[in-house]
């Protein structure tokens, strides 16, 4: 039996409350700096009309505000501004009570003539956050924005009896008919990490380097699913997970294991 399971997913909504998409959801709001796992300032936000983070309830800057729209995060600001390049130096999103869908991706959607340095952006997400690397954007001054599209569903990702010394099943459901399905692992914690995956580009993933490929198989119709001979003796290793559908260049949710 696998003793410990922290599954980064998304459970349906059913319950009449629970919002499309971010609309209705509760979010914690971090701005991480100057790595990912620093918080410099927490929020607890509920996504609705008018703006979740004006910025006088930011505490270290008072230069924006943030708006978080049904699928869209946009940073308004009210004076020039110059991201520090550092580790990381961005704001960090979290669904922490499972109240909006999965999330499957988080990118640049559009910016204003002001806004500069968005290549050196690097976004990443989970199944239940979404977070951007800033570090090097600089801003011309008031009225600049840059705006973040948020998506949910596509590709999931399960494993089941990680076991030592068994067989697991790892499988991803959702993926593109007929397509093929890339599944990457890690040892050494969740990430994020940024890799070059071939034709799909730069992604930034919930994996920690080295990451190890498990490979790339064929789906049949929409469903991907493999087995794995478990080590003998890796009983209590961590290992996190993660699936690319390479027809979509979609990123499956994450999944943080203990080996049983």
């Amino acid at each position: 039996m696998i003793r410990s399971l922290l599954l980064f997913s998304c459970f349906t909504l059913l319950a009449s409350a629970a919002p499309a998409q971010l609309n209705g959801g509760t979010l914690t709001a971090d701005w991480r700096y100057p790595d990912f796992n620093s918080v410099l300032e927490s929020h607890v936000i509920t996504v609705g009309p008018g703006v979740e983070l004006p910025n006088t309830t930011i505490l270290n800057d008072t230069k924006f505000d943030i708006d978080l729209g049904n699928d869209t995060v946009e940073f308004r600001f009210n004076a020039s501004s110059n991201w520090t390049n550092a580790t990381y130096n961005g704001w960090h999103f979290a669904d922490t009570t499972g109240t909006v869908p999965a999330i499957t991706g988080y990118t640049i959607d559009s910016f204003s003539a002001g806004v500069t340095g968005t290549a050196n952006i690097v976004a990443g997400f989970t199944a239940d956050s979404f977070y951007a690397d800033f570090g090097g954007m600089v801003v011309a001054g008031a009225g600049d924005w840059i705006r973040m599209k948020v998506t949910f569903g596509g590709p999931q990702i399960s494993v089941t009896n990680l076991v030592a010394g068994q067989a697991a099943t790892v499988s991803v459901t959702g993926a593109t008919s007929n397509g093929m399905v890339g599944v990457g692992y890690s040892l050494a914690g969740p990430g994020p990490s940024t890799v070059n995956a071939g034709g799909c580009g730069s992604l930034s993933v919930c994996l920690s380097q080295p990451i190890r490929v498990l490979g790339v198989f064929p789906a049949v119709g929409t469903t991907m699913s493999t087995s794995v001979l478990v080590p003998a003796g890796a009983t209590g290793v961590s290992v996190w997970f993660q699936g690319l559908d390479m027809a979509s260049c979609t990123l499956t949710n994450c999944l943080a294991l203990v080996v049983g």
